[in-house]
């Protein structure tokens, strides 16, 4: 298997120091360069010291740079490329549009890779065995919440959301432990998901979370369906993170739907005909 080395870089990101994250930037906006640089010219060109680029390259499992340079090749003729999303002003919207379907097939990639199939098995036995599922999210998870909350109600899945996060937290009190809550935040730090997820968890209704492995939403989940940290700072806007978080649910719905396709293709039958008679003339 060919080592994902930018990908790794990437994920280790947050935790670099501030000359590594310079080093980090350069190398992921330039990983075909790198190739051909010696550490001293590396080093210039991030604004790091040689001994830097040296260190990064030990931090990385290697002996050598010359041994992330061959790590990074390896990656680059595999085609598993990750790129750099970040938009430059100088950016054509061919090269915007280019970064753009690079980072939609890079970060579903990561997704997969992380998947716990275990996992996403005992979430779908934790909703087929319950009575009612609510679910966090605000901000950009909340869109995905939304969307979720939509799926399983139009295919028969009792399913609580709202948008207003005061009058969630006020369906969840009525939740019992016969019920599941779906937690969705990325970051793991949104208070409006992390309140109700405690609440959950301390009153013994089953949680699952979708969120990045190194968020204080697994202390209080039973279930965590991982997604990748690939949003640095330096981003334009959550686009990875989003895509990321998006094919967890997705894929978790898909196997709901799988596990009851006859119950819920009725169920769908039923939604299309009372909403198609708003069609008629």
């Amino acid at each position: 298997m060919v080592t994902v080395i930018l990908e790794k870089i990437e994920q280790q990101y947050k935790s670099l120091s501030k000359q590594q994250k310079k080093l980090a930037d350069f190398i992921l906006k330039n990983p075909n360069d790198i190739i051909s640089l010696t550490s001293k010219e590396v080093g210039e060109k991030a604004d790091v010291s040689t001994a830097t680029v040296v260190r990064f390259a030990q931090q990385q499992g290697l002996d050598t740079f010359a041994d992330l340079k061959i790590a990074i090749a390896s990656q680059l003729s595999s085609g598993k490329v990750i790129v750099d999303a970040v938009i430059d002003r100088n950016d054509s919207t061919k090269v915007m549009s280019e970064k753009l379907e690079q980072v939609y097939a890079s970060s579903v990639q990561k997704s997969y890779a992380m998947l716990k199939i275990a996992d996403i098995d005992k979430s779908v036995k934790l909703i087929n065995a319950a009575n009612n599922i609510y679910i966090l999210g605000v901000g950009t998870s909340g869109l995905i919440a939304y969307d979720l909350y939509h799926k399983f109600n139009r295919y028969g899945i009792k399913t609580f959301y709202e948008t207003d996060s005061h009058m969630n937290l006020e369906f969840l009190t009525s939740a019992t432990k016969d019920d599941v809550v779906i937690a969705i935040s990325y970051s793991g730090k949104t208070k409006e998901v992390a309140v109700g997820t405690e609440y959950a968890f301390e009153n013994k209704i089953p949680v699952i979370s979708i969120t990045r492995t190194d968020s204080n939403l697994i202390n209080s989940s039973n279930v965590v369906l991982g997604v990748p940290d690939n949003e640095r700072t330096i981003r334009v806007a959550a686009i990875a993170s989003k895509l990321s978080t998006m094919y967890v649910a997705d894929l978790l719905f898909i196997s709901i739907m799988q596990e009851r396709f006859g119950m819920m293709k009725d169920s769908a039958i039923r939604t299309n005909q009372l909403v198609n008679k708003l069609k008629d003339k």
